[in-house]
């Protein structure tokens, strides 16, 4: 490899490991163990990862933004490790020209603790995952081998992930980041996922992004409320229908047509009726629907992601939900924290709903950042939305106090 003299760059390999027959799809090529490039200032930063990781990825180091650039157009590393700051240009700028190539590696962000609002930025930014310092190694260890798994899925395309994909998914509390890590997963695979959590914990968020991380986000994602649709035009909803079905009946598709290979999202499934369960069954085991007054039978190329705010399997053992389609639809599970069980977070995503909701740089005081912490927050996520949108509206000047914040 072929280096500027004018700026050393130390590259530290590592012996073979248990990971030595894990091979990673590079741009380059293929490379026996995963690389990362680590960019930090802190020299003793970059002794540490060298002594704890040497045995599992190949490190390459850089100490400035300017450095990285420069080692980028020589190293094609699998992850990129990034300090937020870094003298002269700082990490965030350096993530933006990093994140502007669709084929970038994935970047992991690295963050104080204090600086809430620079991790917001970063999320929009389009930087993979952040960590905050100190560092759990064993945790960064395998936020990396995700990433890299999660490049190594996407290779050869021009998709890459970006703030779009985690949309409102914020938050640094150990039940989000499983909730992110899951995400990543199970957007690799076809089966089925319920998603389960109280209202307003954000499960549509989740289905989202399930989707645009998945090999099917050029397709469709269509969306219904099971609970919202009467139980005498359900099926045609699912299925849709024949012209003459049934009185003022024209011929239209179905959301199974509309989602074909693509995703279809069934909000509050445990409010389907018992006989639209029955014919949903069936066309995730035959993969086939038949609209209603028809008599033709149509392939559909469809993943299945539900949710619910209720107890599916107390459902099942009351009879209130068939118990084949409960392990049909949740072959995959999620299952989110409602926001009174992540109060680490509710700052960040308070300053993340500021920053979304309003074009002008607004603050929270110290009394409001303590009104928002003793609240229980039984509309999870939503509520708290609601309640920074009202308070960009109560608010005089750029500094949101106690009194902006109403319950």
């Amino acid at each position: 490899m072929e280096v500027s003299a004018r700026v050393p760059i130390y590259i530290f390999q590592s012996a073979p490991s248990d990971l030595q027959n894990i091979q990673v799809m590079t741009l380059g090529g293929i490379s026996s163990m995963i690389s990362v490039l680590f960019v930090d200032d802190d020299v003793q930063a970059h002794k540490t990862l060298r002594i704890t990781m040497e045995n599992r990825f190949r490190m390459v180091s850089a100490f400035s933004a300017e450095h990285a650039i420069e080692v980028l157009t020589h190293e094609n590393p699998d992850v990129v490790l990034l300090d937020v700051n870094l003298p002269g240009r700082s990490g965030l700028e350096l993530l933006q020209q990093i994140t502007a190539n669709p084929l970038s590696p994935p970047v992991i962000m690295l963050s104080a603790e204090s600086e809430v609002s620079v991790v917001v930025k970063a999320i929009q930014a389009g930087a993979y995952d952040y960590t905050v310092k100190p560092w759990d190694l064993k945790k960064m260890e395998g936020t990396i081998l995700c990433a890299a798994s999660r490049r190594l899925q996407r290779c050869g395309t021009t998709i890459s992930e970006s703030a779009e994909d985690m949309i409102g998914i914020i938050g640094e509390s150990p039940a989000i980041r499983q909730v992110r890590e899951l995400i990543r997963k199970y957007s690799g695979y076809t089966s089925s996922v319920l998603i389960s959590g109280k209202s307003g914990t954000g499960k549509e968020l989740v289905a989202h992004a399930l989707h645009r991380l998945s090999s099917r986000s050029n397709g469709p994602f269509v969306a219904i409320n099971c609970g919202a649709i009467p139980q005498n035009i359900i099926e045609t909803e699912l299925f849709g229908s024949e012209q003459g079905a049934f009185t003022d009946a024209r011929e239209r598709p179905g959301s199974f047509e509309r989602a074909d290979c693509g995703t279809l999202f069934l909000d509050e499934i445990g409010e389907m009726p018992l006989v639209a369960q029955v014919k949903l069954l069936r066309v995730l085991e035959e993969k086939r629907i038949m609209r209603v007054g028809g008599s033709r039978s149509i392939p559909v190329d469809v993943r299945v992601v539900s949710a619910t705010n209720k107890e599916l399997a107390e459902m099942v053992s009351q009879g209130l939900f068939r118990e084949d389609l409960y392990y049909r639809i949740s072959v995959l599970q999620i299952s989110l924290p409602e926001l009174c069980e992540r109060s680490q977070d509710i700052m960040l995503l308070a300053l993340y709903f500021i920053n979304v909701l309003s074009s002008e740089k607004k603050q929270l005081g110290a009394d409001a950042r303590e009104k928002l912490s003793c609240h229980r927050w039984p509309g999870n996520i939503r509520e708290l939305k609601n309640v920074i949108e009202r308070a960009l509206i109560h608010v005089q000047g750029d500094l949101i106090r106690a009194q902006d914040i109403v319950f």
